[in-house]
C-alpha cells in the first residue's frame, strides 16, 4: 500500500509537514548562528558555559552550533526529496546530539541555577522537545 496523501486529510497533513519542517530547520539554523558568532541570548552559549569553561567550552560550542546549522540543512535537503546516502545517520546522530543538549540546558542548567522560573524552563523545554521531534520526524527509521 503506497503512502499516498490523496486523502481528506492530506492536504493539512502536508502544510503541517512543510511548516513542521521549516520551522525547526530555522530554529536549528538560527541557533547554532548565535552559537558560532558568541551571541550572548544564545541558547547553546547558555549550556555549555553552564557546565563548561575555558577553550573546551568554546570548542564544544562551536561544534554543537555547527552540527545545529547541519541539522537544519538536512532537514531541508529530506524534506525536498534530494537523496544523499549520508543524510539519514546524520539525522540520527543530529537527534541524539539534540538530546544531549536538552539534557544540558533544560536539566543540567536549573539545576546549577536554582532561580530558574517554572514557566519559562517549560516554554524552553517544550520547544527543544519540538525541535527534537522534527529531526526524529525527518529520519526513515522513526518518521514518515
Amino acid at each position: 500500500m503506497s503512502k499516498s496523501k490523496s486523502n481528506s486529510k492530506g492536504f493539512s497533513s502536508s502544510i503541517g509537514l512543510v511548516l513542521l519542517n521549516s520551522s525547526v530547520a530555522a530554529y536549528l539554523f538560527a541557533t547554532g548562528i548565535m552559537g558560532i558568532t558568541g551571541s550572548k541570548g544564545g541558547e547553546i552559549r547558555v549550556a555549555v558555559n553552564s557546565i563548561f569553561s575555558g577553550d573546551f567550552a568554546r570548542i564544544l560550542m562551536i561544534i554543537i552550533s555547527v552540527l545545529a546549522i547541519a541539522a537544519g540543512i538536512f532537514i531541508l535537503i529530506k524534506f525536498f526529496g534530494i537523496s544523499i546516502s549520508i543524510t539519514e545517520i546524520l539525522l540520527i546522530i543530529l537527534a541524539i546530539t539534540w538530546l544531549i543538549f536538552i539534557l544540558m540546558i533544560d536539566i543540567v542548567y536549573p539545576i546549577n541555577n536554582k532561580g530558574t522560573n517554572f514557566t519559562d524552563w517549560l516554554r524552553s523545554f517544550g520547544s527543544h522537545v519540538m525541535v527534537l521531534s522534527g529531526i526524529i520526524f525527518g529520519t526513515k527509521k522513526f518518521g514518515i
